[in-house]
């Protein structure tokens, strides 16, 4: 066993700066990484597969690993530690997701928020304890930023329609959700639609009124968006004036 290090002079090297604390590189083997420096250290997340590099049983995920299992059982039943593993999983997916769409990666956000969403699924079909709640109450959170990634991505290439109609579908699928029995499911499912008729909003307003340059509706809304998504009122109230004053 390796002795532990003092990781003070690595730090420094990378002082902690919160306007431009996310960096990307390539590993020694050719992995695609991305880091991000917090006030009391690094969190580094492979781009690709798993969000630590971790290969079960050389597959790429414990998704996977389980999905080739149901396709040879379609009766499968998770035990206790399938589930646990696969909870796991999904938290791994959600902290890397979450990094990924503050910094406008939104195929990667619509791409992991896919695999949190087939998870759920999963649970739902094939554990049968009621732990499983842990992970469905917040499927009205997971499809929400499934929706504004998959906008954010139609929208940056000038699809407008296309980009409403991500919003709409979202919408719609966290209004026909099966009901999950916590007071979080309610929270995530009311805070959901409301984020997303918002977001519904700013994209026909900035469609109505903001024409040139070209990609600038994109960039808009993409501060939209993440002011909304943080909950951060005063700064949307601003942009919003912005739009007002381009009119």
């Amino acid at each position: 066993m390796s002795h532990p290090t003092d990781l003070t002079g690595f730090l420094k090297d990378w002082e902690y700066n919160e306007e431009d604390n996310v960096r990307f590189l390539t590993g020694e083997d050719g992995r695609e990484i991305m880091q991000i420096r917090q006030p009391l250290g690094i969190e580094q997340y492979d781009l690709d597969g798993r969000p630590d590099g971790l290969r079960p049983e050389g597959k790429d995920s414990e998704l996977d690993l389980f999905l080739e299992k149901e396709r040879t059982d379609r009766q499968f039943v998770l035990n206790m530690e399938d589930f646990q593993r696969l909870r796991n999983e999904g938290v791994l997916f959600y902290f890397r997701y979450l990094a990924l769409f503050q910094v406008g990666h939104y195929d990667r956000v619509a791409r992991d928020t896919d695999h949190n969403l087939e998870i759920c699924r999963f649970l739902e079909q094939h554990f049968p304890g009621s732990e499983k709640d842990e992970m469905l109450q917040y499927r009205p959170y997971i499809l929400r930023m499934n929706a504004i990634s998959k906008a954010m991505m139609f929208l940056a290439e000038e699809k407008t329609a296309h980009a409403m109609e991500a919003l709409e579908k979202g919408k719609t699928t966290i209004e026909a959700l099966s009901p999950v029995s916590t007071p979080i499911y309610e929270f995530e499912k009311i805070r959901s639609l409301q984020h997303l008729s918002q977001v519904v909003s700013q994209v026909h307003d900035t469609e109505d009124h903001i024409r040139e340059p070209k990609g600038f509706k994109a960039r808009l809304f993409q501060e939209l968006s993440k002011a909304v998504e943080n909950e951060d009122y005063e700064r949307a109230a601003r942009l919003r004036d912005r739009i007002k004053r381009l009119e």
